[in-house]
């Protein structure tokens, strides 16, 4: 193995913690580097982030794999050739987690990475896939190298749920940028992940579910390997990431959909204010945007699953499930479809409005049976979650000022401090305005905490 100081290569070529032997058999690694994600940076130096693209393929001769050690030292373990389709074939001693295999030019400087969760294969099979190197992946790669050199022990960050934050949209803002630029944005995603993995591990807490970030992790494993495996085949990847985001709900049965919704929703203010705190000007706008984006997105996933959860659970008619299912539709579609922060932002007032805000139209009047009678009584539940959710976004926005660029211990707190304010003041007001709606009375106050707290600092 040769070891490289972490100043001699690019930021994606480093990866995470190397595990112990596993009986001394030798590991396979298939994968493919691609062009994906758009235009490859001309003229590559060291130092920059690599983040693929057109040109990537016809560029690399070569691919390693690698490890990072706390002090962030590279070490390669293996080093393969590439063929002229892009395929590879990588052969390493022992098994490992939390890998980064790089694409390499003839020059020997990378251009292009991709994070490789684990070489463990999937069930029945011999050969671990890896995901296509695109400047999707690359990215990722860069910015968990970044977490380490900032100070993460390198098997401590979930590079699973990594991944899941970080999308094309963001690489291709981060590409177009200078180096200066691109590391700072780099070092921003990388402080929005740590933000976004401690707030759900406290929102968690808060719920009463002890769970730590390694056994979320290698909840996930499985699924990531079928994602990988699904990607690498050239598979429809919203088809693939629905079934990945499916399987790992299954995986963790310890928590429900409604403590996951409230851990993403969390997650996700902290993410976002963790950008923005970084990257508020110049340049750096353009990630920001497209990072608020991605959040909207993965938020939209938790909600759709929590109100369906709740809704199942409270014997609601196939009409009002329906209704809510279409309503959940719409706002992905807005959201994939979305070219700004403020139009992700309108996705969400839109959902939240169908939800509950539009009386008896609304997921959470059908459900109610709200008439002229008890509009009322509706009504004033929607207001006492309204001036809530003010208040949430009144507190967030201190937070937001008044953090910058806070620890992820710091903000974390403060933001999962917030939310359980505002879930008490939701839940105590409206309970007492919904009690003549008798046994639907929770599942409607419920919503309404799902409709209000959604998004939120938007």
């Amino acid at each position: 193995m040769r070891t490289r100081r972490a100043g001699e290569v690019v930021l994606g070529a480093v990866v995470g913690l190397w595990l112990a032997a596993c009986g001394g058999d030798k590991v396979q690694v298939r994968g493919h580097v691609t062009n994906g994600g758009g235009q490859q940076s001309q003229g590559l130096v060291d130092g920059a982030p690599a983040l693929g693209g057109d040109g990537t393929a016809s560029a690399t001769t070569t691919v390693r794999i690698s490890r990072v050690l706390a002090a962030g030292d590279l070490t390669t373990l293996a080093e393969a050739d590439v063929a002229a389709d892009g395929s590879y074939t990588l052969e390493l001693d022992n098994a490992g987690q939390r890998l980064v295999i790089e694409a390499v030019n003839k020059s020997g400087i990378t251009v292009g990475s991709a994070l490789l969760d684990s070489t463990a294969p999937l069930s029945g099979q011999e050969v671990r896939t890896a995901p296509p190197i695109t400047s999707e992946s690359s990215l990722e790669a860069e910015v968990y190298v970044q977490m380490v050199r900032d100070g993460d022990a390198p098997d401590s960050v979930d590079t699973v749920d990594l991944r899941t934050r970080l999308n094309v949209e963001q690489a291709t803002a981060v590409r177009g940028q200078l180096k200066q630029t691109a590391t700072e944005s780099v070092e921003a995603l990388g402080a929005a992940v740590r933000a976004a993995q401690a707030t759900r591990i406290k929102a968690y807490a808060r719920a009463g579910v002890v769970v730590t970030q390694e056994q979320l992790f290698s909840a996930s494993l499985d699924a990531a390997a079928k994602l990988d495996a699904a990607l690498d085949a050239g598979g429809q990847a919203v088809e693939a990431y629905d079934a990945f985001f499916a399987e790992v709900r299954a995986a963790t049965p310890q928590v429900n959909d409604a403590q996951d919704q409230q851990a993403e929703r969390e997650a996700s203010v902290a993410y976002r204010m963790a950008v923005e705190a970084r990257l508020s000007t110049g340049a750096g706008i353009a990630v920001v945007d497209a990072s608020v984006r991605a959040a909207a997105a993965l938020e939209a996933r938790a909600t759709e699953a929590a109100v369906k959860a709740l809704l199942q659970g409270a014997s609601a008619t196939d009409t009002v499930l329906a209704q809510a299912n279409t309503a959940a539709t719409a706002l992905r579609t807005n959201l994939s479809s979305a070219t700004s922060a403020s139009a992700a932002a309108t996705a969400w007032t839109n959902y939240n409005a169908q939800l509950t805000t539009s009386g008896s139209a609304s997921v959470m009047g059908a459900y109610l049976g709200v008439t002229t009678s008890n509009k009322l009584a509706f009504d004033s539940a929607v207001n006492v979650g309204a001036q809530a959710g003010a208040t949430l976004d009144t507190t967030l926005g201190t937070v937001l000022e008044q953090s910058g660029k806070a620890s992820a211990t710091v903000l974390s707190e403060a933001v999962v401090n917030a939310f359980t304010t505002y879930d008490a003041a939701v839940r105590g007001g409206a309970t007492a305005t919904l009690t003549g709606f008798g046994a639907r009375t929770n599942t409607g106050v419920e919503l309404l905490i799902i409709s209000e707290g959604s998004f939120s600092l938007r």
